[in-house]
């Protein structure tokens, strides 16, 4: 059975190396994987005043992670951390109290960087796996780095083999950890 997966990418940007790494890995999927890229970048930002009357962008994007069986969540580093895009998505997802969508959804996390830092990562394994949130996560994730030393070519690819191999690696891993739910 094809698992339907929700790919989060934590950067709207035209140019994003987020969204090219994202559209990477939505290629190189294996077949029992569909990866759904939902585009998070013209959420409203989150207001518990809005619960009881939520925006069309909450309603269809809280569908779209109901209906999916698992997420991807591609984040940039932004100060150390991951994105203020991916935190408000996940804000929105868990809310109105107790109707929260990502319980139990298998979750891997991604992080492009200059650096190649886990502490992206580390912190957002912390939140998806928390109350309100309770993802099962993935014990590896992926990190990209080199973004602006060679790891994409001019026309906007990646070409680092590290970060091929990483990304062909954290997708077929991914998709073994999915499996089990």
């Amino acid at each position: 059975m094809t698992k339907q997966i929700a790919v989060l990418v934590g950067s709207g940007s035209k140019t994003s190396y987020n969204q090219i790494v994202a559209k990477h890995l939505v290629n190189i999927a294996p077949a029992n994987l569909q990866l759904n890229l939902i585009d998070i970048s013209k959420l409203p930002l989150y207001d518990r005043d809005l619960d009881e009357n939520s925006p069309a962008e909450y309603e269809a994007f809280r569908q779209a992670i109901a209906q999916a069986d698992g997420v991807i969540f591609v984040t940039p580093e932004h100060n150390g951390g991951f994105s203020a895009m991916i935190k408000n998505a996940i804000d929105v997802g868990s809310r109105p109290m107790g109707q929260s969508k990502w319980i139990g959804k298998p979750a891997g996390l991604v992080s492009v960087s200059a650096s190649g830092s886990n502490r992206p990562l580390d912190q957002l394994r912390t939140i998806a796996s928390g109350a309100f949130i309770n993802m099962p996560v993935a014990p590896f994730g992926a990190t990209v780095g080199g973004i602006f030393s060679g790891a994409f070519n001019e026309q906007g690819e990646l070409t680092s083999e590290q970060g091929l191999s990483t990304l062909q690696n954290f997708i077929n891993a991914y998709a073994d950890f999915v499996a089990k739910f």
